[in-house]
This record gives C-alpha cells, sequence and structure tokens, in this order.
C-alpha cells in the first residue's frame, strides 16, 4: 500500500457528526488544495495508538494564506492594529492585509472524548508561529458560522469578532500575533 492510499484510508473513516462540511472538506478537497498549493492540512493522530501499529486519526486543521478585507468605515486606528503601521496606502484607507487563514478545524466524532479542540487550536497556532518565525505576519482569522459556541470557543482561543461577510454571512474573527 502506498503512503496516499494508507492516508486515504485513515481519512475515509473521518467523521464530524457536528458540522458536515467539516468532513467533506477533508474527504473531497484537502488533498485538491494540497496539489493546487492553496492550503496544507495537518492531521493529528493519536500518538500511543501509533506506538502500537494503529492510525487514529483525532482531528486535523488546514491553514492557508489569504486576504483579509477591511471593510468601509473600519477605524484608522484599527487598521493600524491590525496592519502593524500605517492605515493609509497612497490616497486611501488600506482595505486589504495579507493574514494566516485558520480554513477549517475539525475532530473527528470516533475519537472526541480523545482531544478537545483547544488542543487542535494549539497546534494550529503553532504551525502558523513557525511559519510567521521565516516570512512574519501579524493577523490570523478564521471564518465561522454565526453560532454562540463557535464563537464562544473561537474567543476563549484569543479571536475577536472583527465582521460579518456580507455575501456568505460568515462571522470573520481575528487575532493577533506576538
Amino acid at each position: 500500500m502506498t503512503s496516499e492510499e494508507k492516508v486515504s484510508e485513515v481519512i475515509s473513516v473521518f467523521k464530524c457528526e457536528k458540522d458536515p462540511d467539516i468532513e467533506n472538506f477533508l474527504k473531497e478537497k484537502a488533498a485538491i488544495y494540497e496539489r493546487k498549493a492553496k492550503s496544507r492540512t495537518y492531521l493529528v493522530f493519536d500518538e500511543e495508538a501509533m506506538l502500537a501499529g494503529e492510525f487514529k486519526l483525532l482531528a486535523y486543521f488546514a491553514i492557508a494564506m489569504q486576504t483579509l478585507k477591511i471593510p468601509e468605515g473600519t477605524s484608522p486606528s484599527q487598521i493600524r492594529r491590525l496592519e502593524g503601521l500605517y492605515s493609509r496606502k497612497g490616497d486611501g484607507m488600506i482595505t486589504e492585509i495579507p493574514a494566516f487563514l485558520i480554513g477549517q478545524l475539525g475532530k473527528n466524532s470516533l475519537y472526541a472524548d480523545k482531544i478537545t479542540g483547544d488542543a487542535v487550536m494549539d497546534y494550529a497556532i503553532s504551525v502558523i508561529f513557525r511559519v510567521q518565525e521565516l516570512i512574519g505576519g501579524r493577523v490570523v482569522f478564521v471564518e465561522c458560522q454565526d453560532k454562540t459556541r463557535l464563537i464562544d470557543f473561537y474567543s476563549r482561543n484569543g479571536f475577536r469578532v472583527f465582521r460579518q461577510d456580507p455575501e456568505d454571512k460568515l462571522i470573520q474573527m481575528v487575532r493577533l500575533l506576538k
């Protein structure tokens, strides 16, 4: 069995009962995004099981570079806080900044008791910090449905509500990197 076949086998048993989109991304899109260099998907395994030769996929997350759009009417001080130095570019206000996007983050329902969402987030942020050391960057953001449990989860992990996307209605939350 090739390594790609083994990965496909392990991914095939991933279940996310809370959000089918999380499961669908991993099974249908993650490999495509990898090949096209749109994002990187990281798999989180049960280390004890691996020592016994089993591959128990506990969770995963996907990270990408993305543009964070700054909506009209955002205060210059808020733009400067996000951007780091400036609020203006040329004759106008800055309307977008480069940022890290945690595009997907999910736990496997089959092993939900083996890992917390906070631990998965810690793994994601640690990868972003390693990349930040190499290329810089100040902001990481997520987009989530307008659900209290999701907003509370991301808030607990250092994110703040930034805006609601007018097109897809997703809540964008940002976190400044230190």
